[in-house]
């Protein structure tokens, strides 16, 4: 799960380097088209059968909609603001939580406190204002907040390599669908836009999700929910050092107090009820 978590964390500086030659159709379904590519072979050797068909259109559906979102906000916004923004899927899940009849701790309203201070600090700036995709960022967290409730429902029951192809493959066809209607990529922006393809698509897709649905058949929900929410430091330690991305003392105060809220969040003896973080998932 930490190896999840820093891959997920260094991902978000492909994605930000691949939006500067792809539109957030083109390199999301890409990526996700390469990664359903390399889980093939494994599905195609054991077959598929209707229950991880419908599972794997339904959450599909979700996950195409969360990283689209994603990907969209990172073209406006720093990889550090995306990955803590995205983060803050761990605050969310327990609210819609409410809808399943779950009651909400008291140190999860504690946590909602912490982490709006938190994302003012990280996004807002001093003269008040903000980078345009940081809230189209927040949406994907809501949107990945939705994916772990799905994948909570059917994750038991599936091989977790064919969920996770099935997830892929929809992501993939939808965002290529929508690429091919709107706005078709040239070859020349998608050779340009190779490296990060390859490291988003391999790692942060194919490898790391896999690694995590592997993970957390057995590991328990919240010692899942803290270790992957590292994703975010790493993303902004990585975004400083490989994107010269600036990180200032406000910036600092911001994410760290939406990280302490991130693991407030999941602490409590009830955090078993809910998917408690994108462990539960198939990927950041």
């Amino acid at each position: 799960m930490l190896l999840a978590a820093l891959i997920w964390g260094s991902g978000f500086i492909a994605q930000r380097l691949g939006a500067e030659h792809l539109d957030a159709f083109a390199f999301t379904g890409l990526r996700f088209a390469l990664g359903a590519a390399l889980l093939g072979p494994w599905v195609i050797a054991r077959g598929l059968d209707r229950a991880h068909l419908v599972a794997g259109l339904v959450t599909g559906g979700v996950m195409a909609t969360a990283a689209l979102f994603q990907q969209w906000g990172l073209q406006t916004t720093t990889a550090g603001n995306g990955a803590f923004i995205t983060s803050l899927y761990v605050i969310i899940v327990p609210f819609l939580g409410l809808a399943l009849g779950q009651h909400i701790r008291p140190n999860v309203w504690v946590a909602v406190a912490l982490a709006l201070v938190g994302m003012w600090y990280l996004c807002i700036d001093s003269d008040f204002t903000y980078n345009r995709g940081d809230p189209i960022v927040f949406v994907c967290a809501v949107g990945w907040a939705f994916h772990l409730v799905v994948v909570g429902r059917y994750s038991p029951t599936l091989d977790p390599l064919r969920y996770a192809f099935l997830q892929f493959a929809v992501t993939g066809v939808v965002a290529l669908a929508l690429s091919a209607t709107f706005n078709p990529p040239s070859v020349e922006q998608v050779v340009a836009a190779k490296w990060a393809l390859i490291f988003s698509g391999v790692l942060a897709v194919c490898v790391a999700f896999s690694l995590q649905m592997i993970a957390q058949r057995t590991a328990p929900p919240t010692h899942a929910a803290i270790i992957l929410s590292l994703e975010s430091v790493f993303g902004m330690v990585c975004g400083a050092i490989f994107l010269k991305e600036a990180i200032t003392g406000r910036k600092i105060f911001g994410a760290a107090l939406m990280f302490v809220a991130m693991v407030l969040a999941q602490m409590g003896p009830s955090s078993k009820s809910l998917p408690a973080a994108k462990g539960d998932e198939p990927a950041q």
